[in-house]
């Protein structure tokens, strides 16, 4: 009898131990589950924010939230009467805010590209509004400056100063200054520029110039940004108040070097005579894109018998004719009557025709006569005369001054 009720006894205890493990199991795998099996999106309490990535529709990330069914359809039906959700991008985003004591939505905020946005509200009573809002525009104001080393662009970059505002930099001066060329160690330039943001995206809107000066050892160049009564946009003058941009850019091209100046008498190097050379020979790799050095209409774009190999005559207003030789070939739609702008490509270098190596010969003739583009002095565009004159000195004052603080 004892001995059966010692063995009784253990196999109580052994069935015991198991039931206290298995019961242990559960218990774990429950907790396991209530932890991992309802995952909050939440970045905050009571809300939700989720972005578009690649791949999602704005349907399916909206029905991928807390919202019922019901609600989501509610939410995109008032979304499809203001804007088309189709058009979404990766990076858009939506926030859902909830009510902390019943768990209802109150306010869905969807945040497409651009500067505006969509808030759609339910009030307690379950009275949906939908508006379109626009958001506020944070503007700041730089100022830096700087003396270059190696170029005008690590001088720059230096400074933070972002890369289109240092592109803006060297187009704003492209007709005076040959930034390829003329940029030399001790040079030094100052900038005064503002940037549009969006805050609450914490995206960039727009970048301008406000103002610039670039000074060299014997030339200062200066450029501020005005808008004058007559125009929608503004453009740049320098401090006597006369307009930056000229008729024509001062080369058509980021050349290297000058191979060959104007010359009435110079030794052909393949023809071994001397004749003259009535243009201009830019050395610059093969492909270098050319772009015409003003506003124009195309009057030839064909393969130019006589040593020219692809050419590409432009004639501008005021009776100028622009000529551009020995290109690989023609930038996208020049042809014959097609208008061109100041800027535009044109073509790129080769080595078409009677040549000894990749340039671009550049001629420009006035009234049926070339001459030396070099020596060629431009009249500016515009210039301020008057009362807005005034108005321009007074602007720029102190602009250029040697406080480089960030201006809020």
């Amino acid at each position: 009898m004892n001995f059966f009720s010692k063995k009784t006894f253990i196999y109580f205890v052994i069935i015991f131990i198991f039931c206290s493990v298995v019961v242990a199991l559960i218990v774990t795998k429950k907790v396991s589950t209530k932890e991992y099996t309802a995952p909050t999106r939440n970045d905050k309490p009571n809300a939700e924010k989720v972005t578009i990535k690649h791949g999602d529709t704005f349907a399916l990330a909206v029905r991928n939230t807390r919202l019922s069914a019901q609600d989501s359809s509610d939410i995109i039906g008032e979304l499809k009467k203001v804007t088309n959700i189709n058009y979404c991008t990766p990076g858009d985003f939506f926030e859902i805010f909830y009510d902390p004591k019943t768990g209802e939505w109150t306010n869905f905020l969807y945040y497409p590209p651009g500067i505006s946005y969509y808030s759609i509200t339910k009030s307690s009573d379950n009275i949906i509004k939908t508006e379109k809002k626009e958001f506020e525009i944070d503007t700041k104001t730089y100022k830096a400056q700087g003396t270059i080393t190696h170029s005008l662009w690590a001088a720059m970059e230096s400074q933070n100063i972002p890369s289109d505002i240092i592109l803006s930099f060297t187009n704003i001066f492209a007709g005076h200054i040959d930034f390829f060329t003329g940029a030399k160690k001790g040079n030094v330039f100052k900038i005064v520029y503002e940037i549009k943001q969006i805050s609450k995206k914490n995206k960039k809107l727009s970048s301008m110039i406000i103002a610039a000066r670039y000074e060299t050892t014997s030339k200062t160049n200066t450029a501020f940004y005005f808008k004058t009564k007559n125009t929608k946009t503004g453009c740049y003058f320098d401090e006597n108040g006369k307009s930056l941009e000229n008729a024509f850019l001062k080369a058509p091209l980021c050349f290297n070097r000058i191979s060959s100046s104007f010359s009435y008498r110079r030794y052909h190097p393949i023809l071994k005579v001397v004749k003259a050379h009535e243009g201009i020979d830019y050395a610059a790799p093969i492909g270098t894109a050319v772009v015409s050095i003003g506003d124009g209409t195309v009057i030839k774009a064909h393969y130019e018998k006589g040593g020219f190999g692809n050419l590409v005559a432009i004639k501008h207003p005021n009776g100028y004719e622009t000529q551009y030789a020995h290109l690989l070939k023609y930038g996208k739609g020049i042809k014959k009557g097609k208008k061109v702008t100041r800027g535009q490509i044109v073509g790129y270098v080769g080595m078409t025709g009677l040549t000894t190596g990749p340039h671009l010969d550049f001629r420009i003739k006035h009234k049926g006569k070339f001459f030396d583009y070099q020596k060629m002095r431009q009249a500016p565009v515009t210039k301020l005369t008057g009362e807005e004159k005034k108005e321009f000195k007074e602007k720029i004052k102190n602009l250029l001054d040697t406080d480089t603080s960030v201006k809020q």
